[in-house]
């Protein structure tokens, strides 16, 4: 049985991407470019001669005809170096290489093929679940927030953006969708409601980047307080230290003018504690708290001196003030 878990999660993995493959031709371009159908225009070297020596003024037309009797050696240095990859083959090696890696980190550290596939009931928010359902809105947040940097590097690859978007939610999608296939066969079992999160997540960072007003307005973002020691190294799982929030930006908004009054934001979010140290018939000290806030937009305050949004996605502690609402 185990032997016959870790194939299959190997061939989990080539049919994963093998799906990345066939998602959209313009992923294997030779050449690594795409146009979109509003962008097909014609570009002067595109032109037949005679159409575009007929569009030129008079001394254009004498500059074209003396760049035209330039030799192909003297054209050849401004051309532009080909890449070792093309586009296409960078994308199929991301999504390869992520999944691989989560595959061999799960093979090594979190019992990968153990067990064979099953599913857990983890429930939702309720109060006696393992986490309170902080892990639920972690699932949501990381697969909102991968979904934008999977997003980013395709836009660094000369993907437009409207592929970009697409492609980065598909590939988020696809990593998450492989991890989660990967847990039914150890310990941990298949969530589906983890599952539920993580399409959620890249959902939302899908609509958020199709409408730039939007995200302009909303981020959704993961506070963690450090308290500087070594469970920080696990931050990431420390649902303990965590609090996940919606934050609405006054910057987003163009009828407030005041230029103090952009700085501010509302927040409106849900965290639980005492759920790590529980043991089951002793003391029950675990809490799920929402709460609602008035914050300060650091990110547009570092858009002053470094040009990053990764602000968006983290709240920076201590940077607001709360109110609690306890729901046990």
């Amino acid at each position: 049985m185990e032997r016959f878990s870790i194939r299959f999660s190997l061939k989990l993995l080539f049919l994963a991407t093998l799906c990345f493959c066939l998602a959209s031709p313009s992923w294997a371009q030779p050449d690594g470019f795409s146009q979109s159908e509003d962008d097909q225009v014609l570009i002067p070297e595109q032109m037949a001669p005679s159409e575009g020596k007929e569009c030129l003024p008079r001394e254009q037309k004498i500059a074209t005809e003396e760049e035209e009797s330039l030799t192909s050696e003297q054209k050849i240095p401004s051309e532009k170096k080909k890449e070792f990859f093309t586009r296409g083959q960078k994308t199929l090696l991301l999504n390869a290489g992520s999944m691989t890696t989560i595959l061999i980190y799960g093979l090594l550290k979190w019992d990968y093929g153990k067990e064979g596939f099953h599913d857990a009931n983890e429930r939702w928010f309720q109060h006696d679940t393992e986490y309170g359902g902080a892990d639920k809105l972690g699932h949501f947040w990381s697969s909102y927030a991968l979904s934008h940097l999977y997003s980013y590097v395709y836009r660094k690859w000369g993907y437009t953006e409207k592929e970009a978007n697409l492609y980065g939610a598909l590939s988020n999608l696809g990593v998450q969708t492989f991890m989660e296939v990967a847990d039914g066969f150890s310990s941990q079992g298949f969530s589906y409601e983890d599952l539920i999160m993580n399409v959620a997540g890249a959902g939302v960072a899908y609509v958020w980047g199709k409408v730039p007003s939007l995200a302009k307005k909303i981020d959704f973002r993961m506070e963690y307080t450090p308290e500087f020691d070594s469970s920080d190294f696990g931050f990431s799982t420390n649902y303990e230290r965590q609090r996940f929030l919606m934050a609405i930006k006054a910057d987003g908004f163009d009828f407030i003018k005041n230029p103090w009054l952009k700085y501010l934001e509302l927040h409106g979010g849900y965290y639980a504690r005492h759920y790590k140290d529980y043991e089951v018939g002793g003391p029950d000290d675990r809490r799920r708290y929402l709460y609602v806030g008035i914050g300060f937009n650091v990110s547009r305050l570092l858009q002053k001196f470094v040009d990053t949004r990764v602000l968006d996605y983290l709240q920076i502690p201590y940077t607001s003030i709360k109110k609690d609402f306890p729901l046990d």
